[in-house]
């Protein structure tokens, strides 16, 4: 086995040298993971800032892989996280942008697999946190700390109001933030839930059949 840095070899609770390069880092891989739902086949991810000087050294790239393989911040599976994406046949890149005027610790991830896409755009804040802030365009302000509902619907003003009165309905009682967004998809808008627990199906399946709504994602609390 490689070892990165003295850190890996002393075994912390987190990966790498630094909690903004590394827990930060496979917190957002792993809510990409969460909400895309699946394995990606092909990964392209944009580093921005100090995320781009020294992603290598901190070990921001096999933390962000790990993430999107599904392991969490303390699992030792990360130190190969590169070398297990490749014999799985995951296609992965990383791009250092040129952009500035950015958070430092940023980074933008593509995946798809097969005729599914994801993209979404997340900072790493310090001590392992982290925030997305863009989901498919969306804006968002989101930290991986409560189950999360993207209730994606057709947008007119007459059905954001039913939309408030449909979820008020069905999950008041769990609502922890709900927040609307729209983006350059023209008249689809997002409403972002973060909630207390994990919904029930039955839930679910009300909220799926309001007549406006065209898709739920879900991510859960990391």
């Amino acid at each position: 086995m490689k070892y990165r840095s003295v850190f890996d070899i002393i075994g912390p609770i987190m990966v790498g040298p630094s909690s903004s390069h590394t827990a930060g880092a496979v917190r957002i891989g792993l809510f990409t993971r969460h909400i895309f739902g699946k394995e990606p086949e092909k990964v392209r991810i944009t580093l921005y800032g100090s995320f781009k000087e020294t992603y290598k050294g901190h070990g921001t790239d096999i933390a962000l892989i790990g993430g999107l393989l599904g392991y969490n911040t303390s699992d030792k599976r990360i130190r190969n996280s590169m070398e297990t994406a490749k014999e799985k046949g995951i296609e992965f890149e990383f791009i250092e942008s040129e952009v500035e005027h950015i958070h430092p610790n940023t980074a933008k991830i593509e995946v798809s697999a097969g005729k599914d896409n994801l993209d979404l755009v997340g900072k790493s804040i310090g001590g392992g946190k982290m925030v997305i802030f863009e989901l498919l365009g969306f804006d968002v302000n989101l930290s991986g700390d409560f189950p999360t509902y993207f209730i994606f619907y057709r947008f007119n003003q007459d059905n954001k109001e039913q939309l408030q009165k449909g979820v008020g309905d069905i999950i008041s009682d769990k609502v922890v933030t709900a927040n609307y967004s729209s983006s350059i998809l023209e008249g689809i808008n997002l409403l972002t839930v973060e909630s207390l627990e994990i919904l029930s199906e039955e839930s679910i399946d009300k909220l799926n059949k309001l007549p406006y709504v065209v898709e739920i994602k879900f991510a859960d609390r990391l």
